[in-house]
C-alpha cells in the first residue's frame, strides 16, 4: 500500500490508493498523521483514495478519525464509480464527453466556497447560492444547483452541467455564459442537463 501526506497553505493532502480494506485505509491515514508534524489544529484535509469507494458511513468515520488529531475533512477525491460509468460502452449521460478524473465531493456548498477540479466533478449534496463549481471536464450535481457552475473550463464546449434540480445564479460552458432573467427565478421539478447547441447554452430534460 502506497501513501503520502503533504502540507500547503491550502491545507493537508492525503494520497492513499492500493488499500485492501477500510481498516487499512485508517491504519495508513493514523500512522501519516502521527509521524507528520507539519500541521496545525483546524487545517482543512483533501483525502485522496483514487479508484477505490466510501460510503457515507465510512467518511463519517474518516471525520472522526481527522477530528482526533485537529483536522476537518474538506474532501474526498474517488475516481471510482463514475468513472468506471464513463468507461462503459454507454455513458452516464448522452453525449458526454470522458475525463479519466473525477472529484466527488460529499456534502452541501454554502455561499463563498469554491471548488475547482481538472477533471469532473460530482457533487452529492447541492450548491447554494454565492458557491462556485469549476471544472474542466462535465459536473454532476445530485441535488440542486443555485450557484455558480462552470463545466469545460479550459475550452472544451462539450462538456455539460446537470441537477436533479437547476436553478443556477449563472452557467458557463467553456466561454458560453447564460443566468436566468433579471428578478426570474427557476422552479425546475425535473433533472435538467444544460449543454453547448448551435453555439448556445440549452437546457432540457436529463435523459439517462
Amino acid at each position: 500500500m502506497s501513501g503520502t501526506l503533504t502540507c500547503s497553505k491550502e491545507g493537508m493532502f492525503i494520497e492513499v490508493k492500493d488499500y485492501k480494506s477500510f481498516t487499512e485505509l485508517q491504519t495508513a491515514i493514523t500512522d501519516q498523521l502521527i509521524n507528520s508534524d507539519n500541521y496545525s489544529l483546524g487545517t482543512p484535509v483533501y483525502l485522496d483514495i483514487g479508484r477505490n469507494y466510501m460510503t457515507n458511513k465510512q467518511k463519517r468515520q474518516i471525520e472522526d478519525v481527522l477530528l482526533d488529531h485537529g483536522l476537518h475533512l474538506k474532501e474526498i477525491i474517488s475516481r471510482s464509480m463514475i468513472s468506471q460509468n464513463l468507461q462503459e460502452e454507454k455513458p452516464l449521460i448522452e453525449d458526454m464527453p470522458r475525463y479519466e478524473s473525477t472529484s466527488l465531493i460529499c456534502r452541501n456548498l454554502r455561499s463563498g466556497q469554491k471548488v475547482f477540479s481538472y477533471g469532473n466533478i460530482v457533487v452529492l449534496g447541492d450548491v447554494n447560492p454565492g458557491a462556485e463549481i469549476i471544472a474542466v471536464g462535465n459536473i454532476l450535481i445530485m441535488g440542486s444547483l443555485r450557484g455558480m457552475a462552470h463545466a469545460g473550463a479550459r475550452g472544451d464546449d462539450k462538456a455539460l452541467i446537470a441537477a436533479y434540480r437547476l436553478n443556477p445564479t449563472q452557467i458557463r460552458i467553456a466561454e458560453h455564459i447564460t443566468r436566468p432573467p433579471d428578478g426570474e427565478q427557476g422552479v425546475g421539478v425535473h433533472p435538467e442537463v444544460a449543454r453547448i447547441k448551435a453555439g448556445k447554452v440549452i437546457i432540457e430534460k436529463l435523459k439517462i
